[in-house]
């Protein structure tokens, strides 16, 4: 069968139950055989105007629910949840934002970021992000040493020096508050309590040794 009979027949599909049609295509395309995230997934492409079928964003769209625990993964998919990765570090420079075309041949916000984090042997790990469309929405406004969580997928590419990369496509992320990076980051201050009786320990010891030395 060729191509254009083959469009032909998918026309007649998409004619006769639209949603049936998309719903199939995503779960070809996607492995995903749960109703009711095709049900979910095809209300939000219907409710995108800019989402084409083959878009990313379906990637996007499915992770959420995956995080969400709505929908549950088959064993065919099962290896992907290795790939997720969370990291929390600091951006070692402003990000790069771009503008590439999708499939569809739209405009697609990219936001490029490094961040280093440190491993329990306080060494340095330096980590490749990048976040597509909605993901990436607010980060203009990061900053160099802003500190952050990051929960993405790693890919790996061979590079025109042989050598791999490794770049993590980001799912969600955060930005830390003060009181949350002074946790992740300082030791634990003394409480006023401990002072209070740090204090009165060490003037009671001194007491002691007047008393003794009379």
């Amino acid at each position: 069968m060729s191509y254009k009979e083959m469009r032909k027949n998918m026309e007649e599909m998409a004619n006769n139950n639209y949603q049936d049609f998309v719903k199939a295509l995503i779960s070809y395309e996607k492995g995903i055989n749960d109703e009711k995230a095709l049900d979910s997934l095809y209300e939000e492409f219907m409710a995108n105007d800019t989402q084409g079928l083959l878009s990313e964003e379906f990637d996007y769209s499915i992770d959420n629910l995956k995080e969400q625990g709505l929908l549950q993964e088959e064993a065919t998919i099962k290896e992907e949840r290795d790939d997720l990765i969370n990291v929390v570090g600091n951006l070692i420079k402003d990000p790069e934002l771009l503008e590439i075309k999708d499939n569809q041949g739209e405009k697609l916000k990219v936001v490029n970021f490094t961040l280093v984090s440190n491993d329990k042997e306080g060494g340095k790990n330096y980590h490749s992000c990048s976040a597509y469309g909605e993901k990436a929405k607010g980060m203009e406004n990061l900053k160099q040493g802003d500190f952050m969580k990051v929960f993405g997928q790693t890919k790996t590419t061979l590079g025109a020096d042989g050598k791999e990369y490794t770049n993590i496509k980001v799912l969600s992320s955060k930005l830390l508050k003060a009181k949350e990076r002074d946790q992740e980051k300082s030791p634990k201050k003394e409480s006023k309590l401990g002072a209070i009786k740090k204090y009165k320990a060490d003037d009671k010891g001194k007491q002691t040794n007047k008393s003794d030395k009379k």
